[in-house]
């Protein structure tokens, strides 16, 4: 066999994976969302909520300010072309959940998908109450939300703020 004919076989071989992918995101109508962590930890000053925030002002609305202060939260350039989607989650169950682990975003033409599972990633806090959250920057947009926690499509969409001040 020549070196051509690896050559060949090779970028058949790649081009086909390559389209393979390709093709399965868009058979199921989803591609992935580029996001960034902002804050994560135990310490949610609120039970349960999951929220979606374009701007600053909302989190002034039900967030404590040293809260917002601990975790930059003001900081304006957060919102600017951008909007968080902020996960709080109170510990009542007893079971050590002590993280929210995104699995990840997608998008369709016209729904935002949020995947996320409660974890115990750590054993010692097990004891403890207390209040996972996460909050992650993504692009803005006007899309519905819908979240998928556990593995389990709630049905529940997120409150969407907006406000041009």
């Amino acid at each position: 066999m020549g070196f051509k004919t690896i050559l060949l076989n090779l970028t058949f071989v790649i081009t086909i994976c390559f389209f393979a992918n390709i093709g399965f995101s868009q058979i199921n109508g989803y591609k992935d969302v580029e996001y960034k962590i902002i804050a994560e930890g135990i310490d949610s000053p609120i039970e349960d909520l999951q929220i979606v925030c374009f701007n600053k002002f909302f989190n002034k609305d039900y967030l404590p300010s040293d809260f917002r202060e601990k975790y930059n939260l003001n900081n304006k350039s957060l919102y600017k072309k951008q909007m968080l989607v902020e996960i709080f989650r109170a510990n009542t169950t007893n079971k050590g959940l002590d993280k929210i682990y995104l699995k990840g975003i997608k998008e369709s033409q016209d729904t935002l998908l949020i995947e996320y599972n409660f974890i115990n990633s750590d054993k010692t806090n097990d004891d403890k109450k207390l209040s996972p959250f996460l909050i992650v920057q993504i692009p803005k947009s006007n899309k519905e939300v819908r979240f998928v926690v556990d593995g389990v499509n709630n049905n529940s969409k997120s409150e969407i703020y907006i406000d041009n001040q």
